[in-house]
């Protein structure tokens, strides 16, 4: 019931949501952090997560690792992280995140998407 091919994000999709990345305002990072614990906190305490759920919130966790350890992010990858966030947050999003076991399936699609575009732009962590 989970599998995240059953949506797809076609080009036409791509340029949609690329436009969207591109009214994300930065300056909103400190809120758009805040509803994403409050969204997360909600999920755990709802209970049994499936696995797309917990591969979300795993997904939420590495990007918001990403923003607090390079303070020198480039302007579209700091929007886009910003959006993937945003769309999470977002509970009427192309699927209602309501709906059971198919209501994150955009999320996850769209989360995954945006890391794998952000993936070979982010600096290697200094070894330490």
């Amino acid at each position: 019931m989970n599998d995240p091919k059953l949506f797809q994000i076609t080009d036409e999709d791509k340029v949609h949501y690329h436009d969207l990345i591109e009214k994300v305002d930065i300056d909103n990072k400190d809120s758009i952090i805040k509803l994403l614990g409050l969204k997360i906190q909600d999920m755990l305490d709802g209970g049994d997560l499936n696995s797309l759920e917990t591969e979300l919130i795993k997904n939420m966790a590495r990007l918001s690792e990403i923003l607090e350890e390079y303070n020198e992010l480039s302007k579209p990858i700091l929007k886009k992280i910003l959006f993937a966030m945003s769309y999470f947050i977002d509970e009427n999003d192309e699927i209602p995140d309501i709906i059971p076991d198919y209501g994150y399936l955009d999320d996850i699609t769209i989360v995954s998407w945006i890391m794998s575009d952000i993936e070979s732009q982010i600096p290697e962590k200094p070894k330490r």
